[in-house]
């Protein structure tokens, strides 16, 4: 397929249900035959409320995005070993962390690197008032945009949870909704071996792979896990280009090849997530 063919299919996003993607424990997801015939009746009420969550493709691509920093530390391993593979990714940024280390966001955008919006902190927003959730999502962009100077594009809700309010605000300030079908699990206290391995093995062709340059919510009695977030990002770059893949941003990929998007939102009275199977 022509990249004008590409950015043209980009126009005409498919819609699923989000069970029809699959779990994020296999390999990748279900094959989807004409998946817009699953909720036909429902596209035009229900595309616009819909969230990105991986494209259309049988080309080798996988968009690469890491949630919760930056951190001067870990944030910097990961993007060293990215610049010596020529690789560039969506940063998910949290907004103090971002106040806190602005060179180092600026440093992330002059290496050709996304910077994308995933809240003011690490809080999640279905267990605050609808008011209150808006309001974290406009002024969580407006504080970013100061620290990076340009237009931030991408939004992915704190735990991978939303309600209707920070979706209703995300869209209204013109911000796409993107989370993702692959996962390392990578807040769990593991060899950067199997973690990577585990990224890698759900990493499929149109991907979008969640990983994490920190733990947005790390505590004494949970603290962060000790393994080199560097050394992890290192072998499953390795390993994907191994295996014939291309990796890129999210926004890159969204605007190449058309997406698939699903329904996402949770109702408040979802738990917060804990660390046995949710994303932090």
């Amino acid at each position: 397929m022509s990249t004008d063919a590409r950015r043209s299919s980009a126009e005409a996003p498919v819609l699923v249900r989000a069970r029809d993607l699959g779990g994020h424990d296999e390999p990748g997801p279900r094959a989807l035959p004409d998946p817009d015939r699953l909720i036909r009746w429902g596209r035009p009420l229900l595309l616009p409320l819909s969230s990105a969550m991986r494209v259309l493709t049988d080309d080798p691509v996988i968009g690469l995005t890491y949630d919760d920093g930056p951190d001067p530390e870990r944030t910097r391993e990961i993007l060293a070993e990215l610049r010596e593979r020529d690789v560039r990714a969506t940063f998910f940024v949290l907004v103090e962390a971002a106040e806190r280390h602005p060179q180092l966001v600026r440093d992330m955008l002059a290496e050709g690197h996304e910077i994308g919006l995933h809240g003011i902190d690490h809080t999640l927003l279905t267990t605050v008032s609808w008011r209150e959730a808006a309001r974290a999502v406009r002024q969580g962009r407006h504080r970013l945009e100061q620290v990076t100077g340009r237009p931030v594009r991408l939004y992915r809700p704190t735990y991978g949870i939303q309600g209707p309010a920070q979706y209703l605000a995300a869209r209204l300030a013109g911000l796409e909704v993107v989370f993702w079908t692959a996962w390392a699990q990578d807040w769990l206290q593991e060899p950067a071996e199997t973690v990577a391995a585990r990224a890698v093995t759900a990493g499929h062709p149109g991907a979008i792979l969640l990983l994490h340059d920190t733990t947005g919510d790390a505590t004494p009695e949970r603290p962060a896990p000790t393994f080199s977030r560097g050394e992890v990002t290192a072998r499953i770059v390795d390993l994907l280009h191994a295996g014939g893949y291309r990796l890129m941003p999210a926004g890159q990929l969204l605007a190449t090849y058309p997406a698939v998007r699903a329904v996402t939102i949770t109702p408040p009275s979802v738990p917060r997530p804990g660390r046995g199977g949710q994303p932090v």
